[in-house]
């Protein structure tokens, strides 16, 4: 495996550059309205449904909801006082994209501490070559693994960029099944595929 070499081919590139560009268009405001209270905007340039969740500092689920119909955009004001102070993520996903936002409640007042996007990696085999694209809003540092059943056989690691594209001539691993893991410090997504 020592042998294999990232083959990087044009057109499949172009395939995966229209897709990643045409991601990343969910955008999510919160803003505090009045005393632990806050107006939540969310916009997307298409027709989709959204799925909102609060989460404390532990992962614990305070809340969730799904909008019933497709739409562009939600707007809705937001009542924490229930919330004792602390750490919270509201999270917005839509599709393969997600937002969050970690925010802070402290004697009534919400401040805004961190904000994030993460649009799901696109996947894609053409033969033996394994193609992926991913925008790295974030600007984090990801890796590579790929995996037969248990053993790590392949491994690399990407400095950060905002548009990743990668592609991997698979033809010298032995025919099976492999698992191709990406991740980045928060996530973890992967991909099966088979070798022929």
């Amino acid at each position: 495996m020592k042998t294999m070499k990232t083959t990087i081919i044009a057109v499949a590139l172009t395939v995966l550059a229209s897709f990643a560009y045409g991601s990343g268009n969910v955008k999510l405001n919160m803003n505090q309205t009045e005393a632990d209270r806050a107006f939540v905007e969310i916009s997307n340039a298409t027709l989709t449904q959204f799925e909102i969740k609060v989460e404390d500092v532990y992962g614990d689920l305070i809340f969730r909801k799904k909008t019933m119909e497709p739409a562009t955009s939600y707007r809705k004001n937001y009542d924490f006082s229930a919330l004792d102070d602390g750490i919270y993520t509201l999270s917005v996903k839509s599709e393969k994209e997600t937002n969050m936002t970690k925010f802070q409640i402290e004697r009534n007042e919400i401040n805004i501490l961190e904000e994030r996007k993460v649009v799901e990696p696109h996947f894609a085999m053409d033969g033996n070559n394994w193609k992926m694209s991913y925008l790295n809003f974030p600007m984090e540092k990801t890796n590579i693994y790929i995996y037969d059943g248990s053993q790590l056989v392949y491994t690399k690691s990407i400095d950060p960029t905002f548009a990743i594209h990668e592609g991997l001539d698979l033809s010298k691993l032995i025919p099976g099944d492999y698992q191709v893991v990406f991740t980045t410090p928060q996530d973890i997504f992967e991909h099966d595929v088979t070798v022929n």
